[in-house]
This record gives C-alpha cells, sequence and structure tokens, in this order.
C-alpha cells in the first residue's frame, strides 16, 4: 500500500468516525487516486471536475479519490558552476568546471597558498559577472574567504584554520609541486601546482627536487639543527608558553574549545564550543547546510563567540579526530 493510499483510509476512517465531509474548493491543488496533480474546477460535493496539470484535460472524481497536494521536497543537484564564454581562468577553476566541482569541492589543500589564490579568483570572478554559482558557493564567497588580514602582527588568511606549517615549492618530473611540511617528515605531502593533486611525501620522495637545489636529506639535516637551536633557546629562557592560538581542541566544558586573543583586550581566552551530538551529523551535506542556513554561519565572524568555531567545525576535522577536513560551514 502506497502513502496516497493509506492517506485516503486514514481521512475516510476520520469522517466516518466524526460523522462529517470536508469539501475541497475551486482553484484548490490536489492529487488524484490516478497520481496526477489537478486543479478543482467545478465543486458538487461528493462530485469535483479537476483539470490535470500534466495534460491540461479535464476529468471527474469522488471526494474518496483526491487528497490535498503536498509539495516534495526536492534535494538540489550538484551541477558545478558555469564559466561564461571567452572568459580566461586559471587551470584550477578550469579543471572544477570541466569535472562539474562546486567552489566548495575546491581539490586544494585548504590553508595552502593556491587555495586562497583560487577562492580570490572565484570572488573576483563573481564581482565581474563572468561565472554563475549555486546559492550555496555565493554565500560562501560573501565572507572573508580568499583574503589576508594581520593577526598578532602577522599576515594570516581569513576565514580559515590558522596553519602552523611551512611551505616549500620544488619539482617532481618536471612538474610544479609545493611541498607541505606539517610536522615530521613522515607527515608531508606533496601538492601539485597544475591539477591541485596531493599525495604522500614517501610517494616521490626518489625524483623530488627543490628550488634552492637541495635535496630532502640536506633540509632534513639543516631543520633538525635548527630545532636542537631553538630546544636550547626555549630552555633558557624559562617563559610560561601562551596556548596555541587558533586551534580547536577535544575536551573542556562542552565537546570542543579553542584559544584565541581578544582584539579588543590583547588577552587570551579559552572559547568552549559544540555538542556531542555534532559528530553525526558531520558527514551529512543536508544536516550541514541546515545547520549552517539556521545559524546564519556566512555572517559569523568573530573568532571569540562559540558560533564562528561551531559553524566552521568541519574545517578542522582531523585535528578533532572527526575525520577528513571538510571545506564548508557546518
Amino acid at each position: 500500500m502506497d502513502v496516497l493510499q493509506l492517506r485516503y483510509l486514514i481521512r475516510e476512517a476520520i469522517e466516518d468516525t466524526i460523522k462529517q465531509q470536508s469539501v475541497f474548493k475551486i482553484g484548490q491543488k490536489v492529487t488524484t487516486a490516478d497520481g496526477d496533480t489537478a486543479t478543482i474546477t467545478m465543486v458538487e460535493h461528493p462530485f469535483y471536475t479537476v483539470e490535470i496539470e500534466s495534460t491540461g484535460t479535464t476529468k471527474s472524481y469522488q471526494f474518496k479519490e483526491l487528497a490535498p497536494f503536498v509539495e516534495k521536497e526536492v534535494e538540489p543537484q550538484n551541477e558545478g558552476f558555469l564559466i561564461k564564454e571567452n572568459v580566461n581562468v586559471s587551470p584550477g577553476l578550469d579543471f572544477h568546471q570541466k569535472n562539474k566541482l562546486t567552489l566548495l569541492e575546491c581539490v586544494y589543500r585548504i590553508g595552502s597558498k593556491a587555495y586562497i589564490d583560487f577562492y580570490a579568483e572565484a570572488k573576483k570572478l563573481l564581482n565581474e559577472g563572468k561565472i554563475v554559482v549555486n546559492e550555496l558557493d555565493k554565500e560562501v564567497l560573501k565572507t572573508d574567504i580568499g583574503e589576508y588580514g594581520v593577526f598578532e602582527g602577522q599576515k594570516v588568511a581569513l576565514d580559515l584554520p590558522m596553519v602552523n606549517e611551512e611551505i616549500k615549492p620544488a619539482t617532481y618530473a618536471g612538474r610544479a609541486v609545493v611541498v607541505h611540511m606539517d610536522g615530521p617528515e613522515t607527515n608531508w605531502t606533496v601538492e601539485f601546482v597544475d591539477s591541485g593533486k596531493i599525495v604522500d611525501y614517501a610517494d616521490v620522495i626518489s625524483n623530488l627536487k627543490f628550488d634552492d637545489d637541495t635535496t630532502p636529506t640536506d633540509y632534513m639535516q639543516r631543520r633538525a639543527a635548527e630545532k636542537d637551536y631553538l630546544e636550547e633557546k626555549k630552555k633558557a629562557k624559562k617563559k610560561k608558553k601562551d596556548p596555541p592560538i587558533g586551534k580547536p581542541k577535544r575536551g573542556g566544558s562542552k565537546a570542543y574549545y579553542v584559544y584565541v586573543r581578544d582584539p579588543k583586550t590583547k588577552r587570551i581566552k579559552k572559547v568552549s564550543f559544540g555538542s556531542g551530538g555534532l559528530r553525526a551529523k558531520i558527514n551529512n551535506p543536508k544536516a550541514r547546510r541546515a545547520f549552517a542556513a539556521r545559524h546564519k554561519c556566512s555572517q559569523k565572524k568573530d573568532r571569540t563567540k562559540a558560533s564562528y568555531w561551531s559553524c566552521r567545525l568541519p574545517r578542522y576535522a582531523k585535528a578533532l579526530g572527526l575525520g577528513a577536513n571538510k571545506n564548508t560551514f557546518w
């Protein structure tokens, strides 16, 4: 038994119980027992004449063969974005357009220069009317993503996690790459500039050459020496260290917490945010869109507020043990 038939039976049972029948009105939209959408054109209860929407023909039905029309929710399709004719774009934007990827599905590593340049270019082209994007992409481009600001005297990318890593240009088999030196060598990754593809450092180390003509081995030796020097310098100072700024952690009074520096008082503040229920929904695109719309995430720009970090939770998923980072609002 389908939903429409069940609806008819329930309504009939209710009407038999209260000994009263409801009626449809002229102009009201209904669904027929055949599954067609129609509009009431004449009423002689319990008989009704309707005009079938798909064919324009008229047909008569008894009251029990009709039900009020209910609009079905249609999940929007991912169709990427449109670049208008004769518009020159970077290989990155061209790659996304040809593969029908939305701007939110950026293949570049979150926080990398290529990633920031990608959104800066998209914002410029949208403002010039040279590309057409969907509503969700448009909301993201209204934020500060793709732009830079100054935080604690340093140039930082806005509306992004603050990444503490070293980036070094190199070549691999004649192709330009960028080596992301995040933590120990086993965590390094290599990003191909022309395609945005990211591979493990260990997979390409044999043919990798840094632009300053040093080898990975030379670099590691120099880095180890610099690390030892900094450790000794740190011990000599014996100064209390500030907690890590802008790096969310698990725990605290809520599910997560993060330390930020209040731009007004210049003091470090601990911000607790999130709840245990977020973990179950972070991989559900529909739930993320609903959360972002309900909490107006595109308008949350104050890093000292819990709402700012809750809205951007998917961008810190890896550090919080929630899976891969996702380039999206909640």
